[in-house]
């Protein structure tokens, strides 16, 4: 396992097989603007990927939004998203990572032909919004959401 320090906020242990993702081959993977709150890590044998992104938002929003209204809000905005894609609403999920609670949903799309399955989580630090994806193939799907709960279940404040 290595420990990766995440916007200098939290720190995971994700397992030796996963690869940090270079902000060119984020680039290359999402066909996006570079984006400097962005951290990804791969493991290409088993076809998993885990994303995590984080914005600040307004403070007055950031305390008068839940958590749950927060999550709704980005499942609408990945379902227009993948509407192209095959995108189904799997469910939505509560979860403790570590000593942070997390809302999130999943969900399934196909991509380039591969049906895949997307574990989407949101954490409140502050007035940030953190967002931590798990995408793997809906082949592996069990075995792929254990996992990215254990990477998450690991998740720590970093001490400053």
């Amino acid at each position: 396992m290595k420990k990766q320090i995440i916007n200098e906020t939290f720190s995971l242990q994700i397992p030796d097989s996963f690869e940090i993702l270079s902000e060119t081959t984020l680039l290359e993977m999402y066909r996006k603007s570079p984006n400097p709150f962005l951290w990804g890590a791969r493991d290409r044998e088993n076809h998993v990927v885990l994303l995590a992104l984080w914005k600040k938002s307004p403070l007055f929003l950031s305390w008068v939004t839940d958590l749950k209204t927060v999550v709704k809000k980005d499942e609408q905005l990945t379902r227009k998203a993948y509407e192209g894609y095959g995108y189904r609403l799997l469910e939505f999920f509560s979860l403790q990572a570590g000593k942070e609670k997390a809302e999130g949903y999943r969900f399934s799309y196909e991509k380039e032909g591969i049906p895949q399955i997307s574990n989407n989580f949101l954490i409140r630090k502050g007035s940030t919004i953190y967002a931590f994806f798990g995408i793997g193939r809906e082949e592996n799907a069990d075995a792929d959401r254990d996992l990215i709960v254990r990477i998450m279940n690991s998740l720590e404040s970093v001490d400053r």
